[in-house]
């Protein structure tokens, strides 16, 4: 059998080596970012957008508050409590008459 037919391309064999290398290299960096990245998206749904319940609370109670049926603040029934939107039109009928 001659040997020169079979002969090993020692460069070509270096050189799909360093490739292959390289894109190793390159997947595991990409993956190591892709990983951090998420980790990090994890701890901010966790730990940092997660709303304070004590002022979610105290939101949605003034919310109601503003849109309450009318009704009297105390009980000498002195002042009356309307929501914000049938205040506003009363402020805005009693100006305009004036003018």
């Amino acid at each position: 059998m001659p040997s020169g037919s079979h002969d090993i391309n020692v460069k070509l064999l270096a050189l799909m080596g360093i490739v292959s290398a390289i894109l190793v290299f390159s997947l595991v960096v990409a993956t190591q970012a892709w990983f951090r990245y998420e980790f990090q998206q994890e701890n901010q749904r966790k730990y940092v957008d997660v709303p304070f319940a004590e002022l979610v609370d105290l939101q949605e109670s003034q919310r109601s508050a503003l849109n309450a049926d009318p009704h009297y603040a105390d009980a000498e029934k002195d002042r009356v409590i309307v929501p914000i939107d049938m205040a506003m039109r009363g402020v805005v009928e009693k100006y305009a008459q004036s003018e």
